[in-house]
């Protein structure tokens, strides 16, 4: 059982000034969407830190007053490891996400929060990814004082298995082309990062993620028919802020796909948000992994190995 309270607390008590995560993969595009919801909701500003200061540049911190995140499927990261040790040794208190309960860093570590996602055997992160944003958004609304989510994370259980037959259709895609955007904000802009790896893991296609706002300092120049454009919206202040952003760049595709929670919006991509918006990310990811599963079959492609990849990947 994951002890929310007892991190709530110091969180509550201000003993925590700063948070660092810690991560790589999929398990850091996790640690962006918790990096918004930390600043959004807990008023507590968010880094990730890339494991390579520690483990190759050596660098030193006052960790004193830091929570550090290190989240890691596997548990096992070499790098990873590395970095949980000498973060404690810089003085900061270390949480460890992850779906193995025998990995070495937890015996040290001041806290642990199992994913409790079974064992995932495919190459590339899915059920985990999906697991990690619960985790993290039961971390942060006990620290904000709303219990209730976990009540409304019963219901949105329901809410999934009774859109579980309404799947997204592959032949909406281009198959041919393996150019293009996903462009979003907020805690859009995470699971935008997360598809666009698995594109690039599943699919061998270059889809990349940008800020429906950052896209317009330059990368909007290389949209032209024939480019694919995602957009995906949450359905909260940032999301219609997308929907506006966009309406000018669909214009310069031929390819444009909305992922979108308007039924308004003529999409091949719907998705019915759920009553507390806070959770439709979960919505859009449980949709997404089957589809892009069925797109790489599509594409004769084999999506339990993917080219190139490990289920472990050891960096430093």
């Amino acid at each position: 059982m994951n002890n929310y309270d007892e991190i709530a607390e110091l969180i509550k008590k201000k003993k925590f000034k700063f948070i660092v995560t810690i991560a790589r993969g999929t398990s850091d595009c996790a640690a962006l969407f918790g990096s918004y919801i930390f600043a959004k909701y807990l008023g507590l500003p968010t880094y990730s830190m890339p494991p390579s200061i520690i483990t190759l540049e050596k660098s030193n911190f006052d960790f004193s007053l830091a929570l550090v995140i290190v989240i890691s499927q596997s548990g096992v990261s070499k790098d990873l490891i590395e970095c949980e040790e000498n973060v404690r040794k810089m003085g900061g208190k270390t949480l460890i996400i992850s779906n193995n309960t025998n990995s070495p860093m937890i015996n040290h570590s001041h806290f642990f929060f199992n994913l409790n996602a079974d064992k995932e055997k495919s190459v590339a992160a899915t059920k985990t990814f999906v697991m990690t944003l619960l985790v993290l958004l039961k971390l942060t609304f006990y620290s904000a004082s709303k219990k209730k989510i976990t009540s409304l994370i019963d219901q949105l259980s329901e809410h999934l298995i009774q859109d579980s037959k309404n799947q997204w259709n592959v032949e909406s895609v281009d198959s041919s082309i393996s150019t293009g955007f996903i462009l979003s904000r907020g805690v859009g802009f995470a699971l935008s990062n997360e598809i666009s790896l698995k594109f690039k893991e599943l699919c061998q296609e270059q889809i990349e993620p940008f800020s429906s706002a950052e896209v317009m300092h330059g990368p909007r120049s290389l949209i032209q028919n024939s480019f694919k454009l995602f957009i995906l919206s949450i359905n909260d202040d940032s999301g219609r802020s997308v929907q506006k952003d966009s309406k000018e760049l669909m214009r310069y595709t031929n390819l444009s796909h909305e992922i979108s929670f308007d039924k308004n919006i003529n999409s091949n991509f719907f998705y019915p948000s759920f009553e507390s918006s806070e959770l439709d990310p979960i919505v859009i990811m449980t949709k997404f992994y089957p589809w892009v599963v069925n797109y790489s079959f599509k594409k004769g492609l084999d999506p339990d190995n993917p080219r190139y990849l490990t289920k472990i990947t050891q960096t430093y």
